[in-house]
């Protein structure tokens, strides 16, 4: 190889990697520079879902809010004392059926006879105003005194 073939290959290459680097250069550019936010219809998308997220929990039920609507129904009091049976079966049922919480169970005369060697108004006390686990008035205070005593000899009743 000569000097000169030697010269003209090594311009040839010199030039060749000028022109690739200002490629490489001139595209770094046009990738730089491009703006890569997203379309308007997934912006959208987007802030909807963080305004989601950040949201506080609760809302305040205005008047003039259509979204809100009220879903438990207005509870009118009643008009006279609710039977004992009804009282068991709504608020008493769920643990003396099933003896949760060491509860004595209806039918079950061995568990109230211990209960029962009080006396009535022991049981109506304790019935009343709540004894170990069992709240006040088996947790439904609107109950009066003598509706939890029809529910304690409703129970009684139907153990014996």
């Amino acid at each position: 190889m000569t000097d000169g073939q030697f010269y003209k290959i090594f311009g040839i290459l010199t030039v060749g990697i000028i022109i690739i680097a200002i490629i490489i250069a001139i595209l770094a550019n046009v990738f730089a520079s491009y703006s890569f936010h997203p379309s308007n219809q997934y912006k959208t998308e987007i802030e909807n879902s963080e305004q989601i997220r950040t949201e506080p929990e609760g809302k305040i039920n205005l008047a003039s809010n259509p979204t809100i609507k009220q879903e438990a129904p207005i509870v009118v009091a009643s008009s006279g004392p609710i039977s004992g049976k009804d009282i068991y079966n709504n608020v008493c049922m769920s643990c003396h059926t099933s003896g949760a919480a060491g509860a004595p169970m209806i039918g079950n005369s061995s568990q109230w006879t211990d209960r029962l060697s009080k006396g009535k108004d022991t049981l109506y006390a304790n019935a009343i105003n709540g004894i170990g686990v069992m709240p006040a008035k088996g947790g439904l205070s609107s109950l009066t005194d003598e509706e939890v005593r029809a529910a304690v000899d409703y129970l009684l009743d139907e153990s014996n």
